[in-house]
């Protein structure tokens, strides 16, 4: 009854006269079905970017060699619909050291697994997460951080005018314990030729906040505007023909049975599937004596999967 009551609520309200009405707009999260309680509702994107499904995500790795050689599936991790590509990267990480994988020395992703906190823990693993960091959110005709030049570690910061600011405060967050640094411009902010684009209508100065690891985001955020950083990051176009392959030939994008555990048991045959399948183009081309060896690297991309039942 609890879960009946749950799907009712989530998908239906009461108006004024008691009559039932479906609900017009739905957030992410929601149970689209009692028979099918882990295939959760999700929506993402805007406008014509705009996508909605029900069911689970998955997280799709694979290597990376040269050309000609063979490209293998390294893991598949099943989320439910609502997890985030920033939490499924360690969780993939985590799956190929369990299968007794070596860590990637390079990892290609797309812009939702690249934040602050990812680019730190991949420094502090050694290794290299290459990728677009997302902008700043801030408003339009309004400076975001990017343009600023940020030195966390030295408490110092200037503004798009090269003016330093005057205060750093060291903000701790109760409950998660994150830090984050709010920098202050007092006085400059007075006559300054950028005040229409820095600061608010109801603000006196400009303030800016930004992550205990923002050093490494706003590294990315200008590297990844180089034409030596654009080229690296075509490697990553080979996961997108990946993903095609999974849906297209092997039906990825729909889940034939109930409950996440047998949705990623039946990911997992369709990953094997698939590399059989590479593993035995790559045995023929190794006969023909076309089969370079290697010791790729890996990359990773994000994908949904809908429920049907």
């Amino acid at each position: 009854m609890a879960l009946l009551r749950k799907v009712f609520e989530e998908n239906y309200t009461l108006d004024e006269n008691g009559q039932c009405e479906p609900v017009k707009v739905r957030g992410s999260g929601v149970i689209q079905t009692p028979h099918e309680p882990q295939a959760q509702y999700c929506v993402k994107g805007q406008g014509k970017a705009r996508q909605s499904w029900v069911g689970y995500k998955v997280q799709v790795a694979e290597s990376i060699g040269e050309e000609g050689s063979a490209n293998f599936l390294t893991s598949i991790v099943t989320q439910e619909a609502t997890g985030s590509d920033d939490a499924g990267l360690p969780a993939t990480l985590h799956k190929q050291k369990g299968m007794g994988l070596e860590a990637p020395s390079e990892l290609y992703v797309d812009g939702a697994y690249i934040s602050a906190e990812a680019l730190a823990r991949a420094e502090k693993e050694n290794r290299e997460l290459l990728g677009p960091a997302q902008p700043s959110a801030h408003k339009e005709n309004v400076f975001g951080a990017e343009g600023f030049d940020v030195k966390v570690e030295q408490r110092r910061a200037f503004c798009p005018a090269g003016k330093e600011s005057t205060q750093c405060s060291r903000l701790v967050e109760k409950q998660s314990g994150k830090v984050s640094y709010r920098f202050e411009w007092s006085w400059q902010c007075h006559g300054c030729q950028w005040r229409e684009k820095c600061v608010g209508t109801n603000q006196r100065h400009r303030t800016l906040v930004v992550g205990q690891y923002h050093t490494l985001l706003q590294k990315r955020r200008r590297e990844q505007n180089t034409p030596l950083f654009v080229e690296r990051m075509k490697i990553r176009n080979g996961i997108e023909g990946t993903q095609s392959e999974l849906v297209r030939a092997h039906g990825l994008r729909r889940a034939r049975y109930r409950g996440k555990a047998k949705v990623d048991l039946q990911n997992q045959f369709i990953g094997a599937a698939c590399n059989i399948k590479r593993w035995l183009r790559w045995l023929a081309r190794q006969i023909k004596g076309k089969a370079p060896e290697n010791s790729p690297p890996r990359g990773c991309g994000g994908l949904e999967l809908a429920f049907c039942g």
